[in-house]
């Protein structure tokens, strides 16, 4: 006996699979590096969902437009507790003093915004 394919079933696999959320919120923090300048720019810890790439990008054009700079930004893959980025962070802070890079800040409020492509 052949078994036949329920065309009803597939409907409803796709809506199951649209509710599914894109991806979880992750505590992150991000690393611009200029090192022809000696320059870092590491941002504040912040919630987000988009892929790092996506955020790199957005940082990269804002920082090459806004203040003519232009760095090479990563954004680690973040964790589940803020705790866990902010050790991160501090490392990263700790690691590029001891490369005698000039550290600069950027605040949260600033970097949500972008990684949520509010200036872009």
């Amino acid at each position: 006996m052949k078994k036949t394919v329920s065309f009803l079933r597939a409907p409803a696999f796709l809506v199951a699979l649209a509710a599914l959320p894109a991806q979880a919120e992750e505590w992150r923090f991000c690393v611009g590096v200029a090192p022809a300048a000696h320059e870092t720019v590491i941002t504040d810890i912040f919630a987000s969902g988009a892929e790092s790439a996506q955020i790199e990008h957005r940082l990269e054009a804002w920082f090459r437009t806004k203040r003519g700079k232009t760095l090479t930004f990563q954004c680690p893959r973040g964790a589940p507790e803020r705790f866990a980025a902010l050790n991160a962070q501090t490392a990263a802070l700790q690691f590029n003093r001891q490369m005698g890079f000039a550290v600069n800040g950027l605040p949260a409020a600033e970097v949500v915004a972008l990684a949520s492509g509010a200036h872009l």
